[in-house]
């Protein structure tokens, strides 16, 4: 632990203390004792007070945006203006893949912001460091019990206690293989994997020239970089024998004859099979989710969160991107970590009232539907699921249903027992140290997971 801090104070120090404080106009904290207001579908507030104050939320969205999630969460605040007209939302947009450690750095320094968006990957640590207010000190132990079980799932419980919730785990992110449907039916090929033999075999028959264009279209395509580092094979065959992708003792589980066979295998589609680009090693995942609404791939391993982006960027029929489940390895199901977000309250706020009942009103009845039609995201709440199913049934939002069956068969969630900090990047780097560096398979599974555990400090 004290290693995880040391390192995040060097590098973010600078950065935290500039611009990231929360601000107010000369206003104290709320009353002590005083909670939010209880969830209902017609978002009563109580009285507010003429007490002027600003809280300060930093997310990776953009609330400028005209569509998707970030044009939602500028409704929200909107509605949230309107009912506490003394209370300003300021939003900063930060980096994704570095804004949990940022927060980290701010907490220490006692200037973070009022309600933040932290990585599924680094919950466990935000509790540790006590980072993060229990949500039953806000407004979770007002709540009826038919709103607690309407919410309550394997999202709502995780990092909780019998009595104690961090935080509201939106933008679900179950990873899978993304592809082109109209290229599937092109060439004949079902999208319901059984094994990886059948994904090679499909990538074999989708990389071609595109006749009309005589663009290269690779069948398979995963971003090897270390930055903005997401999903790959190696981490799907980790999480789909051992769970998650560290052990019962919190270290790292891929320096083994799995992590063997998988980052072989890594290899061997780029070297033996040829189905993706030598350029994967310096792609960041963002690059290729860039190409494949280009036409680039036909295939990408990828998060189901980025479909509503992917479609109103891609330059073929919108409605052909779809998501498919991992398929099996090793005869198991194949499971990807369920990435995504827990948007949290600050600890130290000085307006854990006020970020609460922005919280709340995030997750509420008429938001969730919304994150769902506007954002494309799979709801929190099972009245949205049953109360939407005419909308989860229409053709288009095919992969939303998918997403909700991968949630349910092929996805695990990280430990927030232990630190996992910086896995995505250790097997990235795995990558590059035997294509770019020469490293054996095993010395490149030795060398990262040895950086992991003294990263980590478990």
């Amino acid at each position: 632990m004290k290693k995880f801090l040391a390192v995040l104070m060097s590098i973010f120090m600078m950065v935290a203390v500039i611009g990231c404080g929360t601000t107010s106009n000369n206003t104290q904290s709320t009353p002590e004792g005083s909670k939010a207001a209880t969830q209902t579908n017609d978002n009563q507030a109580p009285t507010a007070t003429n007490e002027k104050i600003e809280i300060l939320v930093w997310t990776f969205l953009n609330p400028s945006d005209t569509s998707g999630r970030g044009k939602v969460l500028q409704e929200v605040i909107d509605k949230y203006e309107d009912m506490y007209p003394n209370v300003k939302v300021r939003v900063e947009s930060q980096q994704w893949d570095t804004m949990s450690a940022k927060f980290f750095a701010a907490h220490q320094t006692g200037n973070a912001p009022d309600v933040i968006f932290v990585n599924v990957t680094n919950l466990g640590e935000a509790i540790k460091l006590g980072a993060v207010e229990p949500l039953e000190n806000l407004f979770l132990s007002e709540w009826s019990q038919e709103q607690i079980d309407d919410i309550n799932d394997v999202r709502f419980q995780m990092g909780a206690t019998n009595d104690t919730h961090y935080q509201a785990y939106m933008f679900v992110n179950a990873y899978g293989i993304i592809y082109r449907a109209d290229l599937f039916e092109k060439f004949g090929i079902d999208p319901n994997f059984k094994t990886w033999d059948d994904v090679l075999a499909a990538a074999q028959k989708l990389t071609f020239t595109d006749p009309e264009t005589g663009m290269k279209v690779w069948g398979l395509g995963t971003g090897y970089s270390e930055d903005a580092a997401d999903s790959s094979y190696l981490l799907t065959a980790i999480v789909t024998n051992f769970g998650d992708v560290i052990d019962e003792n919190g270290k790292a589980a891929w320096d083994n004859e799995i992590g063997a066979e998988a980052l072989q295998f890594q290899v061997d589609l780029v070297n033996k099979y040829g189905v993706m680009p030598p350029s994967c090693i310096t792609q960041t995942s963002e690059e290729v989710y860039a190409d494949f609404t280009a036409g680039k791939f036909a295939m990408i391993t990828g998060g189901s969160v980025r479909i509503p982006k992917l479609r109103s960027e891609s330059t073929f029929d919108p409605n052909a991107v779809q998501i498919t489940a991992f398929p099996a390895i090793n005869g198991k199901p194949g499971k990807g970590l369920c990435g995504g977000w827990n948007v949290c309250i600050w600890s130290k706020s000085k307006h854990k009232e006020e970020a609460g009942r922005f919280l709340e009103l995030m997750i509420s009845p008429e938001f969730d539907k919304r994150w769902v039609e506007e954002g494309g995201q799979v709801p929190m709440l099972k009245s949205t699921v049953e109360g939407m199913k005419e909308f989860f049934a229409q053709p288009q939002n095919q992969y939303l249903s998918t997403t909700l069956d991968i949630l349910q068969k092929n996805a695990a969630v990280n430990s927030t027992k232990f630190a996992e900090s910086g896995y995505p990047k250790d097997l990235n780097k795995a990558m590059q140290l035997v294509m770019v560096e020469g490293y054996t398979i095993e010395q490149a599974l030795a060398k990262t997971a040895q950086e992991f555990n003294e990263r980590n400090g478990n």
